[in-house]
């Protein structure tokens, strides 16, 4: 690592003195970089230097520095004579644990205390020991910078079930949220509506936003998370755990819920443990009312319950494609909501894969609950901006950084992937050896990326597939551009190959594209488009090729 100081003082003379000095007492130092690998022997240091304020902002916006030397008479941005106040202000800001040092020859004990409560880490008067001094405080602040960095926790949370700490991009569907809030408040009809999209693009993160502006405002909300359902339930014991999760997700114990807790009364249906599991006494479950009324009716005197405490009762269902054994559901679901509930304020939101959504509410099977949610956002990957928006929020206040050319391996690799981009994030956070991550460490990171994308998805892609799919996959994988078929016939017959005669090169490209496994450019031509994926069927993909 380089060691980075900006030293900022407008009396030119001064300011070249204690570069100079500074400069070469530092080189005869033995410091504490962090790791024997941070240090740089051609130029373990690098000092520059401003003589204004806005100089300085200038710098400090767009270097990583790992200490600030700041004289606190200079004029500021706006003219002001103590501009060193409004330099360490933004600092802070900036970076939170880059060490402050103030030398001034204005001291006192009234304006060392003003800086120190800003989080200025020393305070020195100019004088023939100032070098001295200065030397011993660059020492500390790095030992005591390299500490701070090591407490500080990974920001990017894959694979925890945690939030990400920072919520990045989405502009328009958090703002598609907020019209189906209001349509729900200020008008006659709710728009329940759709969120699609495919494995780890955000879903559930996005619901965890909608739930949070729901919190904002002061209205109750609830978030169900949909576990694996076997094709033999029942609907009634779907429609059982449906309800069992809302009322698990709401800020109230269930003994409030006056009305509810009547109807099940009525129906013999007992609350249990945790106020959340409730069974009827026979067990003769069939008997005791339809899927549909329960659900319609349950809903219903729960809003009775909590109208006079929210303008809107939002219900979030996630997961939806764990319900695609038993599809009925959502007809239960529509009838249910298109009944009485029309004149509740109960707004109901979903979340799905696409290939699932598809495939639950097809023509032939439940095509009017696809035309009941219309209203629907479908999520793609984030852009560029997106992307370093997110992980610079993200980084703020750890005290690391990521070159540039670190930042664009991430987007060629990711591809804008929220999943992917925040476990790439998290191995180069996790083997960083210096507060600036570049692109030495990045081998590794992606390897372990790769590993564990590997075991969570495409090891489950590549399951079942043929030894005749593996290959085309592979040579595919091993282009970095789209592929035609002839290439890839020709491909299959230098290397000899083979494929069976019942088969062509054809109809496997045709078996990966209706799995969703490659996709066709703009010219017709093959390409296997998430660079992930690729990198794990040339580093993991274990069938013969011969």
């Amino acid at each position: 690592m380089v060691l980075r100081i900006l030293i900022v003082d407008d009396n030119r003379d001064t300011l070249k003195r204690y570069v100079k000095s500074l400069k070469r007492r530092l080189r005869l130092e033995s410091f504490n970089f962090g790791t024997t690998q941070d240090l740089d022997s051609k130029s373990p240091i690098e000092i520059e230097e401003c003589d204004s304020v806005i100089a300085a902002l200038k710098k400090l916006r767009n270097q990583p520095f790992e200490i600030l030397i700041v004289d606190l008479k200079i004029p500021g941005s706006s003219g002001e004579e103590m501009g060193g106040l409004e330099l360490i202000d933004e600092s802070v800001d900036l970076d939170p644990l880059r060490p402050i040092i103030v030398i001034t020859g204005y001291a006192n004990v009234e304006l060392a205390r003003r800086t120190l409560t800003k989080g200025v880490f020393d305070f020195i008067e100019k004088s023939a020991t100032a070098i001295e001094d200065l030397v011993s405080a660059v020492q500390r602040a790095i030992d005591t910078r390299n500490e701070k960095i090591r407490r500080v926790g990974n920001p990017f949370t894959p694979m925890t079930g945690l939030e990400p700490t920072v919520f990045g991009g989405r502009t328009q569907e958090l703002q598609f949220f907020e019209d189906k809030l209001n349509r729900a408040i200020y008008s006659k009809y709710r728009e329940h509506f759709l969120i699609l999209g495919d494995w780890g693009i955000g879903k559930s993160t996005l619901l965890r936003e909608y739930k949070k502006i729901c919190q904002s405002r002061g209205y109750i909300s609830c978030i169900v998370p949909i576990e694996p359902i076997q094709k033999d339930t029942g609907l009634l014991e779907v429609t059982r755990i449906i309800i069992e999760g809302i009322l698990h997700d709401l800020p109230y114990p269930v003994d409030r819920f006056k009305k509810v807790l009547e109807f099940f009364n009525s129906l013999e249906i007992k609350i249990l443990g945790t106020g959340v599991k409730f069974e009827r006494s026979n067990n003769n479950n069939q008997e005791i009312i339809s899927p549909k009324a329960f659900l319609r009716d349950t809903l219903s005197k729960l809003w009775e319950d909590i109208e006079d405490k929210t303008d809107v009762f939002v219900i979030l269902l996630d997961d939806l494609e764990n319900l695609a054994a038993v599809p009925e559901i959502l007809m239960t679901l529509k009838s249910a909501l298109t009944d009485s509930l029309m004149e509740t304020k109960i707004l109901v939101g979903l979340a799905s894969t696409s290939t699932n959504w598809v495939e639950i509410t097809s023509v032939q099977k439940h095509h009017p609950v696809s035309r009941y949610f219309l209203s629907r956002v479908e999520l793609t990957s984030l852009t560029e901006k997106e992307v370093k928006e997110t992980i610079r929020e993200s980084l703020a206040g750890t005290g690391v950084s990521f070159s540039q050319e670190v930042m664009q391996n991430i987007l060629k690799y990711s591809g804008g992937h929220p999943f992917e981009m925040q476990l790439l994030c998290y191995h180069l956070f996790s083997n960083h050896l210096s507060r600036y991550v570049e692109i030495d460490i990045w081998e590794k990171a992606l390897q372990a990326t790769v590993r564990d994308v590997g075991n969570a998805i495409f090891e489950k892609w590549c399951s079942d597939l043929s030894v005749d799919e593996a290959k085309v996959l592979r040579i595919l994988a091993g282009n970095d551009n789209s592929v035609t078929l002839e290439k890839l016939t020709a491909t299959f017959e230098v290397e000899n190959l083979m494929i069976p005669m019942k088969y062509s090169v054809e109809e496997v490209l045709k078996s990966l594209l209706q799995r969703k496994l490659i996709d066709r450019d703009i010219y017709g031509n093959y390409v296997v488009k998430d660079r992930m994926f690729c990198t794990y069927l040339i580093t993991h993909l274990n069938y013969p090729l011969v």
